[in-house]
């Protein structure tokens, strides 16, 4: 006989849950997982590195620190955005009154001058 899933009587035999039950479970494997470096080789202290005496220098023979460092130079930066978003307009700037108590600039030293103008806003 085949069995059948009924509406509004739960999930069939045999059939796993979607999610868990609660949103902190925690799965555990059955074997605890070891941190290893790239070639497979277990490491055994990630948070210290080897040093000359008890505060001396990092020695160069911690491969873990090197390999560590060397994951960290090779990231991915990305990439600048070579076609900024922008606007841009034309137009004429007239100066209302002189200005030549802020500036020397030309187009700002007498009253009415117009100039013409282009202003260009960009990310």
């Amino acid at each position: 006989m085949k069995q059948q899933r009924m509406a509004g009587r739960g999930p069939a035999a045999g059939s796993r849950p979607a999610v868990p039950a609660s949103p902190y479970a925690m799965r555990v494997d059955a074997v605890p997982s070891v941190l290893t470096t790239n070639q497979g080789v277990a490491i055994g202290d990630n948070q210290h590195s080897l040093k000359a005496g008890l505060r001396g220098p990092t020695l160069l023979e911690d491969f873990i620190l090197r390999e560590k460092i060397t994951h960290f130079d090779h990231e991915r930066i990305p990439e600048r955005i070579v076609h900024a978003r922008g606007s841009a307009a034309h137009g004429y700037f007239e100066a209302y009154q002189p200005l030549t108590d802020y500036t020397r600039a030309a187009p700002f030293q007498a009253a009415g001058k117009v100039t013409p103008l282009f202003a260009r806003f960009s990310t």
